[in-house]
């Protein structure tokens, strides 16, 4: 039981530290191979036993800190397959921006909290255990790195059940 707790409190350091210093966003940003990514990440999320299906492709690579963009999504799809049992990422790519809706099929969030749960440690359950709740970092930092390469991310519930995560990163000319 000591080893679980130390790893648990090992990883809050972690993702607390990378909260504060915004280590994501420092690397310049390159283009990235959005489909190539969202493989990877599904190839990893298959191997643990997860559910992560791709509907969509992007239509050129997007400008972008490549460590950053994996942290964003990939904080996304945990919370998705976590909370939702599954995830769905819809790709829509246009001149103007690229979006990405993670969407799974769990019990949504409570209209009042769906912004509240960006907010760094805000959590909705009340349990310390990082298979349940994690440190409340991940939505912050999701959004973080979406709103520092000039994008957002989005929650909302939707109608037929489940949430939905949408990063929505805009297209620079040139």
């Amino acid at each position: 039981r000591f080893e679980q707790d130390l790893k648990e409190m090992e990883a809050m350091v972690a993702q607390t530290l990378d909260f504060m210093r915004g280590v994501e966003t420092r690397e310049p940003a390159r283009p990235v191979d959005v489909d190539a990514l969202l493989e990877s990440l599904q190839a990893d999320h298959e191997e643990m036993g997860h559910r992560m299906a791709i509907e969509g492709r992007a239509r050129e690579p997007i400008s972008a800190s490549p460590p950053a963009l994996k942290r964003c999504l990939g904080n996304l799809l945990d919370n998705a397959i976590a909370y939702g049992g599954s995830a769905t990422v819809i790709v829509e790519d246009s001149p103007s921006a690229l979006v990405l809706r993670i969407r799974d099929a769990g019990p949504g969030i409570p209209e009042p909290e769906l912004e509240r749960v960006f907010e760094p440690f805000y959590r909705l359950e009340a349990s310390r255990s990082r298979e349940t709740g994690g440190t409340g970092l991940g939505l912050a930092i999701a959004r973080n790195i979406a709103r520092a390469a000039g994008g957002d991310v989005r929650l909302a519930n939707r109608a037929e059940g489940g949430l939905e995560a949408t990063l929505t990163l805009p297209r620079r000319e040139g």
